[in-house]
């Protein structure tokens, strides 16, 4: 009799767990909205690029790298930034735009506002 309750038991738990896989078989159980993607999508990049830009600080500050090599990494990851920062204005409504929380984010922003102001300064001086 105990045998037969576990017996019961058993398949109850099994036809519980793997019900929702039979049931629902080769059905997306959730979808993300396409703004919500690209919106979490340019966050990412964005929160990417910033630790990059801190992280490359850091490897100059403590020596690991030459200023030569950091400046040239350091283009190179601002062109990442402002091509990102390009997209997310183009993508994502003014509207909806939802400021992202990144570690060291307001430094990393100054130091894009400054190369911006740099570039720009560079360009009309060259016109």
């Amino acid at each position: 009799m105990i045998i037969a309750a576990e017996i019961v038991l058993v398949l109850g738990v099994l036809a519980f767990v793997l019900a929702p896989l039979v049931i629902h078989r080769g059905q997306r159980m959730w979808t993300e909205p396409e703004l919500e993607a690209r919106h979490r999508s340019i966050a990412e990049r964005k929160g990417r690029l910033y630790g990059a830009l801190l992280e490359l600080d850091f490897d100059r500050d403590s020596g690991k790298i030459s200023s030569q090599d950091h400046d040239r990494m350091r283009e190179e990851i601002m062109k990442d930034v402002l091509a990102v920062l390009a997209e997310e204005e183009t993508i994502v409504p003014k509207a909806q735009r939802r400021p992202a929380v990144i570690e060291g984010g307001d430094r990393v922003e100054r130091l894009i506002e400054d190369y911006k102001r740099g570039r720009r300064g560079k360009a009309e001086a060259g016109r």
